[in-house]
């Protein structure tokens, strides 16, 4: 799993500082950053598109109905970019207050 995580974290955070410039030149004016940006970029270009379960008992989730034996899919781009959760989601910051709070592989702070 590492492996393709790792990739795939590398090539989409070498495309956000592309298409971002500003956020690549607040960070070789502040290299400080590397640390946050990492989070961010986990964030940005989550390594991990999906993951699905089956439902084991009949709940309701926001007013949706899901039963027993049910498959739901996690799409873990669509709580990295939250909006209820996340100022701006929709923009890569290499400084965002809370990078490391993302949801790019499941619930938690991750560390490899």
């Amino acid at each position: 799993g590492g492996n393709d995580t790792t990739r795939n974290s590398i090539t989409g955070g070498v495309l956000a500082l592309n298409q971002n410039p500003a956020e690549y030149d607040k960070l070789r004016r502040e290299p400080a950053l590397i640390p946050n940006m990492v989070s961010e970029i986990i964030r940005w270009q989550t390594p991990v598109s999906s993951m699905s379960r089956r439902v084991r008992e009949d709940t309701q989730l926001r007013g949706k109905r899901i039963r027993k034996g049910d498959k739901v899919v996690m799409w873990y781009v669509s709580g990295n970019r939250d909006d209820e959760v996340i100022a701006d989601p929709m923009s890569f910051k290499v400084d965002r207050e809370g990078a490391r709070h993302h949801l790019s592989f499941g619930f938690g702070i991750h560390r490899c």
